[in-house]
């Protein structure tokens, strides 16, 4: 199985990189027939789209930048994991433009070229201490990946987060693990759906599943 993980955040070693690898070290525990690539997006060019149509005439998209790769990445994966933190009350800037330029999937009458069955879990963190305060991001991104025949097997918002990403509550990177752990593969097929939202409140430290 090929596995994609995107990491929409620009902070090194933050929430979503920390959870984003214990994901993996839990698909990765005692397989040796997973093959990931891990993406950092504000370490690469990814221009916005341009709005020009030249996708629906051409083969792809005539931007030659470092989206030129992830498409390839996309084409063959089986597993992406997609983690942003929220900013501004939605993703980040350059979580926005990898979603736009997946516009050169879509050909007209939204015919999508991407090969089916692919499958994606959400990874979401936030600093606000209500889950439910941007619950409709995750939707729009389990709504955008489904446009793509992309099917959301798993959902992890994080909310009342800081900066300091050795914080995150034990019991977050527990269930992030088993979430790597139990995805059941026979060939590239992903079995496992789950949903987790959690809240920290940080005067009494305490965690909440919601």
């Amino acid at each position: 199985m090929k596995v994609l993980a995107i990491s929409c955040s620009p902070r090194v070693g933050g929430n979503c990189d920390k959870i984003i690898d214990t994901i993996l070290n839990g698909m990765l525990k005692g397989k040796e027939d997973i093959i990931v690539d891990k993406y950092k997006l504000s370490t690469m060019n990814i221009n916005g789209c341009k709005a020009c149509y030249s996708c629906k005439k051409e083969n792809g998209c005539i931007q030659k930048d470092d989206m030129q790769l992830l498409y390839a990445k996309l084409n063959e994966a089986d597993l992406i994991i997609f983690a942003s933190p929220i900013y501004m009350g939605h993703i980040t800037g350059t979580g926005k433009n990898f979603m736009d330029r997946m516009f050169a999937f879509m050909k007209e009458h939204f015919e999508v070229t991407l090969p089916k069955g692919k499958k994606a879990i959400i990874v979401l963190t936030q600093g606000h201490q209500v889950e439910s305060a941007y619950r409709r991001v995750a939707d729009d991104l389990i709504n955008f990946f489904n446009s793509y025949g992309i099917e959301t097997v798993s959902q992890i918002i994080a909310a009342g987060l800081t900066l300091e990403a050795d914080k995150i509550n034990k019991n977050v990177l527990d269930h992030a693990y088993r979430v790597g752990e139990k995805l059941l593969c026979e060939g590239s097929t992903v079995r496992y759906s789950h949903s987790f939202h959690f809240t920290q409140l940080s005067l009494c430290r305490l965690w909440l599943q919601i």
